[in-house]
C-alpha cells in the first residue's frame, strides 16, 4: 500500500482459471516443442488431464481437459515470446471446453 504496508487479496475465479488455461496450453506447446527436438516426427498428439469431481457420484474422476494436435510447421511459424499461449490453440485441431466462471470442462480425445 502507500504506507508501505502488506496487503493480500485472494485471487477472484476467473482471473485464476485463466491462469490455469494458460499454464495448461503453455505446457502442451513446451511438450511438443520437447519432443519435436528429440523426435524426428512431424506430428504429436497430447492430452492434459484434470481430477474433476463427478457431481453424479460424488466421486473424483480423471478427465480429459485438452487435446491437441500440433504439427511441426505451424508451430514453427509462431513467435513464440510474443504470443498467448491459450488464443494460440486456433492454430491447431484441439478440442478444449473453458469456460471464464468455471474453468475447464471435460472433451473427447482427439484420436490420431
Amino acid at each position: 500500500t502507500k504506507t508501505g504496508k502488506l496487503s493480500v487479496r485472494e485471487m477472484t475465479k476467473t482471473a485464476y482459471y485463466q491462469l490455469e488455461q494458460d499454464y495448461v496450453c503453455s505446457c502442451a506447446i513446451r511438450i511438443a516443442r520437447d519432443l519435436f527436438a528429440l523426435l524426428p516426427v512431424s506430428r504429436v498428439l497430447i492430452h492434459a488431464t484434470d481430477e474433476q469431481l463427478n457431481t453424479a457420484t460424488g466421486y473424483p474422476e480423471r478427465v480429459t481437459i485438452l487435446s491437441v494436435l500440433i504439427d511441426r510447421p505451424t508451430l514453427e511459424r509462431l513467435n513464440l515470446d510474443q504470443m498467448d499461449c491459450s488464443d494460440a490453440m486456433v492454430n491447431f485441431q484441439h478440442r478444449m471446453r473453458f469456460l471464464k466462471t468455471r474453468g475447464f470442462q471435460p472433451v473427447e480425445r482427439l484420436t490420431p
